[in-house]
C-alpha cells in the first residue's frame, strides 16, 4: 500500500529518477566518470583561486550575478517542466494540484539551494550569505516575469527567424557578413590602434556567433540519419569558413596583421563553441547539452587566464572524448 505522502510526492520523484537515469546514461563509463570528476576539480579550483584574487565586493557581485542566474534559470525550468506535466504528462493530476506543485517546486529549489550552498562553502565561504540570498532572489524574480506574456506580432516573427538562422549557415551567407565586416574597418580606420582592435574583436565576435547558430533539432536528425559528426560540423561551420577566406587577408590588408590576428583567434574560438555545441547535441537534448558545453566553456576560459600553454591540450581531450562518443549515435534511431 502507498503511503498518502510518498502518494502526494510522486510527481518529484517521477522527475527526480529520470534525473538521475540521465545522469547516469551521461556518465555511463567509467572514463566519463574520470573525466566529469576531473573536469569539477578544476573548475573549482579556478574559482576558488579566481576569487582569492579579488576584492570582496568584486567577488560578492561575481557571487550576485551567478545567484540571480541560477536563481532565474531554475525557477524557469521548473516552471517549464510542471507546465509540461500539466498538459501532456503522465501525472497530469498531481502537477495541477496547488499543494503538489509547490512542493515539487519547494524540493527542486531545496536541491539546487544545497548544491550551490555547497559549491559556495568550497570556493568561498564569506560569499555563502550572499550567493544564496542572490538564487532565492533571482526565483522571485523569475516567478514575478513568468506573467509576462509576448505580443503576438513578436510571436510569429519566430517563424521568420528560424529561416534567417537556416540562410546564415550557407557560404554566401559568410561571404556577406565577411564584405559587411571589411567596409566597416574602412569606415574605422580614423580610430587610434587600440580603440580600433578592440571594436573589431567585438564585432568579429557578434558576427561569428550569429553565423554559428546550431539548431538542436537539425543536429540529431542529421546524427539520426547517417551523418558523421564531423560531417555535421562541416554543414554548420560552412558560412565560418566562406567569412574567414574573406576577412582575415581583408584585415591584414586593411588594419595589418594585429587585426587579421584578432579575426583569427576570435573565429577560432566560436568555431570551437560551434564544434562543442554539435557534438553535445548530438549525444543529449538541448538543456543538457548547453550545460555541459557551459561548463567545458568556462573551463577554457579559466584555463586561458590561467595557464594558456595548457589550454590546447585540453582542447583536444574534450573534443576527442565528445567525438568519439558522438560517432556511437549515428544512424542510432532513438
Amino acid at each position: 500500500m502507498i503511503s498518502p505522502d510518498s502518494d502526494r510526492n510522486r510527481l518529484f520523484r517521477h522527475d527526480g529518477r529520470i534525473a538521475i537515469n540521465t545522469i547516469r546514461a551521461a556518465f555511463a563509463g567509467w572514463n566519463d566518470r574520470l573525466v566529469a570528476v576531473a573536469v569539477l576539480i578544476i573548475t573549482l579550483a579556478m574559482i576558488k583561486s579566481w576569487l582569492a584574487e579579488r576584492p570582496w565586493t568584486i567577488a560578492a557581485w561575481s557571487a550576485v550575478g551567478a545567484g540571480l542566474l541560477l536563481g532565474t534559470s531554475a525557477e524557469r525550468l521548473v516552471a517549464k517542466r510542471l507546465a509540461f506535466h500539466g498538459f501532456d504528462g503522465l501525472l497530469a493530476v498531481d502537477a495541477l494540484r496547488p499543494a503538489t506543485r509547490r512542493r515539487y517546486i519547494a524540493a527542486w529549489h531545496g536541491i539546487a539551494l544545497a548544491l550551490l550552498a555547497t559549491v559556495l562553502l568550497v570556493v568561498a565561504p564569506s560569499l555563502l550569505i550572499v550567493g544564496c540570498a542572490s538564487y532565492l532572489a533571482g526565483t522571485l524574480l523569475a516567478a514575478l516575469m513568468s506573467g509576462v506574456t509576448v505580443p503576438k506580432r513578436l510571436a510569429d516573427r519566430v517563424g521568420s527567424a528560424r529561416v534567417i538562422r537556416a540562410w546564415l549557415r550557407h557560404g554566401q551567407a559568410g561571404a556577406l557578413v565577411a564584405s559587411t565586416l571589411l567596409v566597416v574597418l574602412l569606415l574605422e580606420r580614423s580610430l587610434t590602434p587600440n580603440t580600433l582592435i578592440a571594436i573589431l574583436g567585438i564585432e568579429t565576435t557578434l558576427l561569428t556567433l550569429a553565423l554559428t547558430s546550431v539548431d538542436s533539432d537539425v543536429v540529431r536528425f542529421m546524427a539520426t540519419t547517417g551523418y558523421g559528426p564531423w560531417r555535421i560540423v562541416g554543414y554548420h561551420g560552412k558560412s565560418m569558413a566562406y567569412f574567414l577566406a574573406l576577412a582575415v587577408p581583408g584585415c591584414w590588408l586593411i588594419a595589418g596583421s594585429v587585426a587579421a590576428a584578432v579575426v583569427t583567434a576570435v573565429s577560432g574560438a566560436v568555431l570551437l563553441l560551434l564544434v562543442l555545441r554539435v557534438l553535445a547535441y548530438c549525444l543529449h537534448g538541448k538543456r543538457f547539452a548547453d550545460l555541459i558545453v557551459s561548463i567545458f566553456a568556462g573551463l577554457l576560459l579559466f584555463l586561458a587566464y590561467f595557464l594558456p600553454i595548457a589550454l590546447p591540450f585540453l582542447a583536444v581531450a574534450i573534443l576527442w572524448q565528445l567525438q568519439h562518443r558522438a560517432r556511437t549515435k549515428t544512424w542510432l534511431l532513438a
